[in-house]
């Protein structure tokens, strides 16, 4: 379980908007944010461990590719439009908004959580 403090890290970000933040490992385990389903109830284990290795298989398909290291993932979805990029350690940021929210939108927001998430870090080290 999270401490308060690592539940409210991305309250600045996002705001009072459709939106929410998730700072987790490579193994699933959430370390900062929270993500509410439409029925108010806290889902950010069952995502977290959902995209556990998403960073792994993101950084070994650019290695195939022959691109670059990988910086955002961005999909828009029917419930959602997500973005995810790496921190550090293997950490993965994910933010997600409501549809009608642009995903240009949500790759800033995405650019934001990351800068935050490297704060947060630094604050509670």
């Amino acid at each position: 379980m999270i401490n308060e403090h690592a539940l409210c890290a991305f309250a600045e970000v996002i705001g009072e908007g459709d939106q929410t933040a998730l700072l987790f490992s490579h193994k699933g385990v959430v370390r900062a944010g929270m993500y509410l389903d439409c029925n108010g109830t806290d889902v950010s284990g069952e995502i977290g461990a959902a995209l556990a290795g998403v960073g792994v298989e993101a950084t070994r398909a650019m290695r195939h590719l022959s691109i670059g290291e990988w910086r955002a993932i961005v999909c828009e979805c029917a419930d959602a439009n997500l973005a995810m990029g790496p921190a550090d350690d293997g950490d993965i940021v994910l933010v997600a908004a409501a549809p009608s929210v642009p995903s240009g939108f949500v790759r800033r927001l995405l650019d934001l959580a990351l800068r935050r998430a490297l704060a947060w870090r630094r604050e509670v080290a």
